[in-house]
């Protein structure tokens, strides 16, 4: 929610910038004016995108824990069969020697 206010503040900031410029200003003050409005709207666009990735990367960490904790629950069920197969093969020879 703070990330959506600050990127509405940023462009809303850029957009009165720009519009005082172009009807306020004159010369070289105009030509700031521009400069900063354009900066602040390519900094707008640039905070969309890096959120959008932030968002698909942190999705993909999910995924991978997600797949780890699968992977350690198979490799100890694995682990826990071996060890009552190998409990079983010692009292099956246990019976056959008695």
């Amino acid at each position: 929610m703070k990330n959506i206010i600050l990127n509405i503040l940023v462009l809303l900031i850029s957009i009165s910038i720009g519009y005082y410029s172009l009807t306020e200003l004159t010369n070289i003050y105009s030509d700031i004016g521009i400069f900063l409005s354009g900066f602040l709207f390519c900094l707008f666009i640039m905070k969309i995108k890096l959120n959008a990735k932030n968002d698909k990367i942190n999705s993909f960490k999910r995924e991978l824990e997600k797949e780890s904790i699968c992977e350690n629950n198979a490799t100890s069920r694995v682990k826990v069969l071996e060890s009552k197969i190998e409990v079983l093969e010692k009292a099956l020879e246990n019976a056959l020697k008695k």
